[in-house]
């Protein structure tokens, strides 16, 4: 899947042009899944994949979900500012990313090296509003991603993507899903979560 991913990318004139990062989320990549049945097969797993992941956090009962899929194509030096999403839940899967020697998931480093610019990464900030960042009180994760992860988290989440220094673009794909309960009066609704 990731091959045939990665030269749909890699060809399409779609996300060949100089502005394809500042309108990747204007569109839905699913639009393209006629051209591409790789698509689908990435469409079904995201969806499988936020099953469990509501399962996991304690999400219960029907919901209507509406979502949308976008490329990241990102050449030598890009870089992704910190930012939230206004979604419920996000998620991001990697297709193609330069190799790196450091382990998939580091969340117990020192503060001092939250500064640190590290190639490559996707660092999950600390969600709590002005929380210190003179150590003991602040809290931070930063994924080195490999080829096939696949990332999920709240969508107000703050992360930022730093540079890499690879030759050959980072492809990744993002997610943004919208769950709003079926058939719930809104007075239940935050109980259903709690169940």
């Amino acid at each position: 899947m990731n091959h045939r991913l990665r030269y749909f990318f890699s060809t399409h004139e779609r996300f060949l042009c100089d502005d394809q990062a500042e309108k990747s989320d204007q569109g839905n990549l699913m639009e393209h899944a006629s051209e591409e049945p790789a698509l689908g097969e990435l469409d079904s797993l995201f969806t499988d994949c936020l099953e469990t992941y509501c399962r996991e956090i304690g999400w219960r009962g029907d919901f209507d979900l509406e979502y949308q899929l976008f490329p990241n194509v990102a050449p030598k030096g890009h870089y992704v500012p910190s930012h939230n999403h206004v979604s419920h839940i996000s998620a991001v899967y990697y297709v193609h990313t330069q190799p790196v020697d450091r382990p998939l998931l580091v969340s117990d480093e020192d503060v001092t090296q939250y500064w640190r610019p590290d190639r490559g990464a996707l660092i999950l900030h600390d969600p709590r509003f002005n929380a210190s960042l003179c150590g003991g009180w602040h809290y931070h994760a930063k994924v080195f991603p490999r080829p096939g992860t696949m990332i999920f988290f709240p969508s107000f989440l703050w992360h930022e993507v730093t540079p890499h220094d690879s030759e050959e673009a980072r492809l990744s794909v993002a997610a943004n899903f919208f769950l709003t309960y079926r058939n719930v009066p809104p007075y239940l609704r935050q109980r259903q979560l709690t169940v």
